[in-house]
């Protein structure tokens, strides 16, 4: 089974073969309609009722009363309220008895106050390594393409690591730092740029440094004030300022101060604590009857339709147990 007792679930392959949702809605749509399933819209669902230890009914906005004999919760978690994700699965179920973790943005975007970040808003580093630094000690190392945004910092990569950034943010401040060529070591990084002005020596560096650096960051590089190069001809910097631009480049850093909220969050942790799942067929520990499925749970997972594999998993598991009852 692919869930277990444990809080992250990976190595799986969610997308359908033409990668689109469409196609995924469209399957949906086909078997609900083949089965006979009637579907309501615009409908709240209010509260959960119960009797003897079981779910035995659910009320609605409206005062309807729905009666069955199982029932699932899959309301989603707080992540992507646009979608209608609400937490309202959280509140009916605390109400209930049971324990809810509290949610918090997971996958979601890095932000930061220095406007040399801001400025890159739109540029991307196909291939660089971050490291997020606390205490003078890495604790997160990280290596592919990263987003700057008009915040801050973005792309799967930043996304995978908010939750760990978000434990450190708790315990105190954190610095990134990006090295913008981690496959060159800084003293082969040093004599690439050294032959590079050796043949450039009366121009301006602003105009030379592209050769090696995107574009887009030369100039926030070269007007960095422990820097301040970007009028400079190549042949009026020193050594000493020379190995300056180039630890730079290896060390480029900056403050996080914290992450984008639930309207930004590709996944919000928290929800139902796994000890009270019967993960054998998605069932409340408290109430035998009620099926608890998707992001309600309390299980946190990276970036890359991993959302999409829980929630077919966990479905797919309730719903065989609820067809063999």
């Amino acid at each position: 089974m692919l869930l277990g007792q444990t809080e992250s679930i990976r190595d799986t392959i969610p997308f359908p073969k033409t990668q689109k949702a469409d196609d995924v809605v469209q399957v949906m749509e086909k078997y609900v309609k083949r089965n006979g399933i009637e579907i309501k819209t615009g409908v709240r669902v209010a509260s959960l009722q119960k009797k003897t230890g079981k779910i035995v009914s659910i009320k609605t906005g409206k005062g309807e009363e729905f009666f069955a004999n199982n029932f699932a919760i899959a309301t989603g978690g707080l992540a992507a309220p646009e979608t209608g994700s609400t937490g309202d699965g959280f509140n009916m179920l605390e109400k209930l008895g049971h324990t809810i973790s509290q949610p918090n943005p997971s996958i979601v975007p890095l932000t930061t106050d220095e406007e040399w970040v801001h400025s890159l808003a739109g540029s991307t580093l196909s291939f660089m390594t971050i490291r997020f630094i606390q205490n003078g000690k890495v604790k997160v190392k990280k290596t592919g393409k990263i987003l700057f945004t008009h915040f801050g910092i973005s792309g799967p990569l930043i996304l995978n690591s908010a939750h760990e950034v978000k434990k450190m943010l708790a315990s105190g401040d954190v610095t990134a730092s990006i090295d913008m060529f981690p496959d060159t070591e800084e003293n082969e990084l040093e004599r690439r740029i050294l032959n590079l002005f050796d043949k450039n020596k009366n121009k301006l560096t602003k105009n030379v440094l592209p050769e090696i650096l995107p574009s887009s960051f030369t100039e926030t590089i070269l007007t960095l004030p422990d820097i301040n190069l970007s009028e400079r001809e190549v042949n009026s910097i020193t050594k000493a300022q020379r190995k300056k631009l180039v630890k730079k480049i290896k060390n480029l850093t900056f403050e996080i101060t914290g992450t984008l909220g639930f309207d930004k969050a590709v996944v919000a942790d928290g929800g139902v604590i796994l000890k009270e799942v019967n993960f054998k067929n998605m069932t409340s520990k408290l109430y035998p009857n009620l099926y608890l499925l998707g992001d309600i749970l309390n299980i946190n997972r990276p970036s890359g339709g991993f959302s999409l594999q829980l929630c077919w998993t966990t479905g797919w598991v309730a719903g065989s147990d609820m067809g063999e009852k």
